[in-house]
């Protein structure tokens, strides 16, 4: 294969298909990608260019047929280096010598691609996004409505969510590489607390220098929390605030190897002597994990997976404490479609991952949940076999101490 690819042929056409199964399924004639998750998942176009909403990037796939990319000029050389497509329809600005023009701007681009095709366009679904995945200007959308009038405009947010939600094998690969060398980065800096002096923002460089040097190109979360104060937020940046010994210090960290997101939790005492009480919360929130993983089956729904977690909690005396659900899927986004949360309907598939989460943290239910004094919570990914789960990371250990490095 090309190196410069993201990925090979191969893999390209199995994603436009699953899309365009998805299209089928939703009556779509065009799927209009626009976050840069979508747009490197339906192209393989990756660049740090996507990052701004300032110039739009869209991947047009059709009902049949090959897709299309508009975007600047500048980026060509990106697409013909890294993507498949070969349809490329590039805006600019017309008085500067940049080379062949294909369009006016993104809306005339899109309309000389709809054009192009062999069927009619009646039906097109745009990225309106549900909380999980958004990147779409609006004023994009109302320029597309005004100048294709016979066409309906739906969101087809869950068009592209259920393509994406069932992993290849070279997809579930790098899931599992991230894992692996985030758990390493996080044990090894683990090792290196010293309290009293370490503070957190030194923990989360130790994690974030020993992720790239093992091959993660990317970090897209990397919460460090400690102390009794700040164990009530749960994404928060880390601060210059050092660990002091006896404290609890939750990590919570995503890193990336060819876009595709790993997302675990672990959790350290900076002491040697792990109180009792610890140690059964820690073993609970392991007990989540383990309670789910045994009851992934194909069939089962994400909600019916969240209760099965939820309940291994709620049967425990720390029933009191249950404050989020219990997991989500994750892919080129650290949280994707499904989410396990009550009510949820969609059924688990072979190729699914899940990162499979829950805790236990103490608080004064007269305050509510901004009072919790302590956090153990543990998170892993978990593929949805042919049969049963298998885990992807982990099970990761119930918690650290410094005894563990001594």
């Amino acid at each position: 294969m090309d190196v410069l690819k993201s990925f090979s042929k191969e893999e390209f056409e199995s994603h436009i298909g699953k899309l365009q199964e998805s299209m089928a399924r939703e009556d779509l004639d065009l799927l209009i990608l626009s976050s840069s998750g979508s747009i490197f998942y339906g192209s393989g176009y990756r660049s740090w260019y996507l990052s701004s909403l300032f110039r739009p990037v869209f991947v047009l796939v059709p009902r049949e047929g090959e897709p299309g990319i508009v975007l600047r000029y500048l980026e060509k050389s990106t697409v013909q280096n890294c993507s498949w497509i070969s349809r490329i329809y590039c805006a600019g600005t017309a008085s500067r010598n940049y080379g062949k023009l294909d369009c006016t701007g993104h809306v005339d681009g899109i309309m000389k691609f709809v054009k192009e095709l062999p069927f009619p366009v009646r039906r097109a679904g745009y990225e309106g996004g549900n909380g999980l995945s958004f990147q779409w200007p609006l004023e994009v959308l109302d320029e597309l409505r005004a100048a294709m009038r016979d066409v309906t405009f739906v969101d087809g947010s869950l068009a592209i969510m259920r393509a994406r939600m069932r992993k290849t094998p070279w997809e579930i690969d790098r899931i599992r590489t991230a894992g692996y060398i985030t758990e390493r980065a996080i044990a090894d800096s683990f090792r290196d607390i010293r309290p009293g002096y370490t503070t957190e923002k030194d923990l989360a460089a130790g994690i974030a220098s020993r992720m790239c040097a093992g091959g993660i190109d990317q970090i897209s979360y990397l919460t460090v929390n400690s102390g009794t104060k700040k164990l009530s937020t749960f994404n928060s940046y880390a601060t210059s605030r050092v660990i002091e010994p006896k404290d609890l210090v939750l990590v919570d960290i995503s890193g990336h190897i060819d876009g595709y997101a790993s997302d675990l939790t672990r959790t350290f005492y900076a002491g040697h002597a792990l109180p009792a009480e610890y140690r059964e919360m820690a073993d609970m929130a392991k007990g989540c994990l383990e309670a789910g993983i045994a009851a992934m089956r194909p069939g089962l729904s994400v909600g019916e997976l969240n209760q099965v977690i939820e309940d291994y909690l709620l049967a425990s005396k720390y029933a009191p404490f249950v404050v989020h659900s219990s997991g989500h899927s994750i892919g080129l986004n650290v949280v994707e479609y499904p989410n396990l949360e009550p009510g949820g309907t969609e059924l688990l598939q072979p190729g699914m991952v899940f990162a499979l989460e829950n805790g236990v943290y103490p608080y004064d239910k007269s305050r509510g949940a901004e009072s919790i004094y302590l956090s153990f919570r543990l998170e892993d990914q978990a593929l949805m076999g042919e049969e049963r789960g298998e885990w992807l990371s982990g099970p990761g250990r119930a918690i650290y101490t410094l005894a563990d490095f001594t």
